[in-house]
Parts: C-alpha cells; sequence; structure tokens
C-alpha cells in the first residue's frame, strides 16, 4: 500500500472519529453546570467526563470544535482576500507601490504571527472579533507573496500579452488569467493556515484572551483544567487530543494538496485574449 493511499486511510479513520464523537456531542448542553457531577471521570453518562462545573466534556468538546473551525474558516477568508488583493496589486503597478507594500510584508515576516496577533488581540480587548481580526492582519502576508510572485511571472506570458495588446484592461486581466492560476497555487497554503489558526485560536484561548468563557473553546478548556489535572487530567488530555488530531488533519490536507500540484501540468492553460 503506498504512503498516499496509507494518509488517505488515515484521513477517513480521523474524520470519521470526530463525525461520530462530535455529531453526538452537538446534542448536548455545553453550558449546564451541575455541581453534583462535578470531576466525573469518564462513564456510561459522561463518555469524556465533567469538568469542575459538571459541564460534559463531549459537549464543550463538541461545540468547541464548531466556533474554532468557524473562527479559522472566517479568519482564512479576510486573510485570504486580503493577501490575493495586496499581492496582484503590488505585482501590477510595481514600481514605488511594489517597494512599500514588499516592506509592509517584510516587516510582518521579521516577527512571529503569535506575538503580534498577541499584542493586537489584547489591545483590542480579547473576545473572538478581536482574535478575527489579530490573525487575519498578520495572516494575509503569505497569500500577498505568493499572489505577487505568481502575477509577476505570469505578465510576460504570451496569452497574457496577448489579452493586453486585444485591450484587456487590469482588472480583466487579473480576474480572467492571474486568479485563476492563483487559486490551485493557494489551496495548499488554506489548508496550512487552517490548522496554524486551529493552534494559535487555542494559545490566545488558553492565555484569557482568545473566545472568552463560558464560551467553550479547546485553548480555554485546557487553560481551565490545570488546577484539576492531578485529580482530572481528562479535562485537558481531551481537548488536546482533538487538538492535536485537527492538526495533523490540516497538515495531510496540505500534504495532498501539494502532491496533487507536483503531478499537475506546470503550464497553465491560456485563456481567451480578448472581452
Amino acid at each position: 500500500m503506498s504512503a498516499l493511499r496509507r494518509s488517505v486511510w488515515l484521513l477517513l479513520a480521523i474524520a470519521a472519529l470526530f463525525a461520530l464523537t462530535i455529531a453526538y456531542g452537538l446534542t448536548l448542553d455545553p453550558i449546564d453546570a451541575s455541581l453534583r457531577n462535578s470531576l466525573r471521570a469518564p462513564g456510561p453518562d459522561f463518555p469524556f467526563g465533567t469538568d469542575h462545573l459538571g459541564r460534559d466534556v463531549l459537549a464543550r468538546v463538541a461545540h468547541g470544535f464548531l466556533r474554532d473551525v468557524g473562527l479559522s474558516l472566517t479568519i482564512i477568508a479576510l486573510s485570504f482576500a486580503i493577501g490575493i488583493a495586496v499581492g496582484m496589486l503590488a505585482a501590477e503597478l510595481a514600481g514605488a507601490v511594489d517597494r512599500a507594500l514588499t516592506f509592509v510584508m517584510d516587516l510582518l515576516t521579521s516577527l512571529p504571527q503569535i506575538v503580534i496577533a498577541l499584542i493586537l488581540a489584547a489591545h483590542l480587548g480579547g473576545g473572538e472579533l478581536a482574535l478575527i481580526l489579530a490573525l487575519s492582519l498578520t495572516g494575509w502576508v503569505k497569500y500577498a507573496r505568493i499572489s505577487r510572485a505568481t502575477v509577476f511571472s505570469l505578465r510576460e506570458r504570451e496569452f497574457v500579452t496577448a489579452a493586453r495588446l486585444a485591450g484587456g484592461s487590469r482588472f480583466y486581466l487579473m480576474w480572467r488569467h492571474a486568479l485563476p492560476h492563483l487559486l490551485p497555487v493557494l489551496s495548499g497554503l488554506v489548508a496550512l493556515q487552517f490548522g496554524h489558526n486551529i493552534l494559535n485560536i487555542a494559545a490566545l484561548g488558553f492565555l484569557g484572551i482568545g473566545v472568552q468563557p463560558p464560551a467553550p473553546e479547546w485553548g480555554a478548556m485546557i487553560a481551565e483544567a490545570r488546577p484539576y489535572f492531578s485529580r482530572a487530567p481528562w479535562l485537558a488530555i481531551v481537548p488536546g487530543i482533538y487538538l492535536f488530531a485537527m492538526t495533523m488533519l490540516a497538515l495531510m490536507l496540505t500534504r495532498r494538496s501539494s502532491f496533487r500540484q507536483k503531478l499537475a501540468a506546470a503550464d497553465p492553460q491560456p485563456g481567451p485574449a480578448t472581452r
């Protein structure tokens, strides 16, 4: 069995595990607390146990999955849109505009993303909106760099030159010729950023400046479990396993996307030269 086929089966196994447990957990209330059930070990009534307030850990993990995935996809959408717009603008206008935008990209790249996001999120007061803005304003740089390089490589291609000589506007050239070639290139980066976002959301939640309680979020759940780890280790282990599995899933998707790109034709297919 090839390595690619094994990765497919592993991917399906992880997805099946997520689907079954999360589907069941979504039917439960993640906020409902009962001190009578405080710190109950995993069992038939509570498959993943309960936390210090008697809340069902399975329910909180499942609803935390929806929240983390929704936040990550929102951050990706904003980063994707900003990055492509900035990258294509820098390549198309070139000159001083390109140098200025490249300097901004270099400046943001020189600092760790999580550090910038931490400062921004703390300055904005924490919460989901601050989290989205902080990670989006630092996550667009990779998209911009790849978009800029791709557009520069396409500017002198025959079909782009023909479209320009036929009277195609800058917007038409970007929309009709550059964007279709960018999307396959950026697909792997989207999967990679999805995993990074999940980790960053959990990290900021762990530090208390991300999603605020009582809303369920994996990083915040691990932070809440610290005082009880010796008595109830499942409080940190369960969300930690899901966090690890989700990150591995994103990395495997990145690997598959990269493999498909290697098998794809090296030369882009030219589009129509006129409007």
